[in-house]
């Protein structure tokens, strides 16, 4: 089901984008203060771990997975635009099962898993400068949900088969921030990155503990029961960051 995005939403992207531009448009004394040392763009990647908050921890436990992205840096290295994507896992299920009742001697694996895909773009800002940088930011963009089945034999890479058994499409908003920690300087900066942000994903239809909401019918065939409520999240991130000329 697909609610109807309001008349704000495109508002409030444009705002966002114009203000961020602004800052990033570059000026002799903006080049000058930054100079060769910082870098004009970094590149990062990072582990997650998800949280669940209000009506999404009733359904759901902790999830996991991963992302990566980048941040344009302008002006005097302070001020960029951040675009990032990653994907979390917050149920799975295993099984294995005859490959059919006529063939009953020969199993399979059947994995059921509940996956969040999320991308957005918004402004990065940083709070100092020196080796221990703290920095603030925000996104616009989306997150899917989607509840797959695949079926795969014992010594099989991939899979024989898989369905898509739910998904549903919502606008994402998130705010966080974090710590970018210098490990290494040079030409190309490596730093630990340490962040916590809140994605609101809003009310949303989803399925959780893998195969749970999936419900059989006669004849092999199968209905989704999803479950209907505010799908937000807290996400906790440790990952590395490349700083670039």
């Amino acid at each position: 089901m697909m609610l109807p995005v309001r008349i704000t939403l495109p508002r409030r992207i444009v705002i966002v984008g114009s203000v961020t531009f602004a800052a990033l448009a570059p000026t002799e004394r903006g080049t000058a203060q930054r100079g060769s040392s910082a870098p004009g763009g970094e590149f990062f990647g990072y582990l997650d771990l998800a949280v669940p908050v209000g009506a999404f921890q009733d359904y759901v436990d902790l999830g996991g997975g991963a992302g990566f992205g980048g941040v344009l840096l302008g002006g005097d290295g302070l001020v960029g635009v951040r675009a990032e994507g990653h994907f979390i896992i917050y149920g799975a299920e295993s099984r294995r099962v005859p490959l059919s009742p006529t063939v009953p001697f020969v199993d399979v694996d059947v994995q059921t898993t509940n996956s969040i895909f999320s991308a957005g773009m918004g402004p990065q800002i940083y709070l100092g400068r020196g080796p221990i940088r703290p920095y603030v930011y925000g996104t616009a963009g989306f997150a899917y949900f989607v509840t797959s089945t695949s079926v795969n034999g014992s010594h099989g890479d991939e899979p024989i088969a898989s369905t898509t058994n739910f998904d549903d499409f919502r606008w994402a908003f998130t705010g966080g921030g974090g710590l970018s920690i210098r490990v290494r300087g040079g030409e190309n900066p490596l730093s630990l990155d340490l962040s916590a942000s809140y994605q609101r994903n809003g009310l949303t239809e989803y399925l959780a503990d893998g195969a749970a909401n999936l419900r059989r019918l006669g004849r092999g065939e199968w209905v989704a029961d999803p479950i209907v409520s505010d799908a937000n999240l807290m996400t906790y991130r440790i990952g590395v960051s490349v700083g670039m000329g």
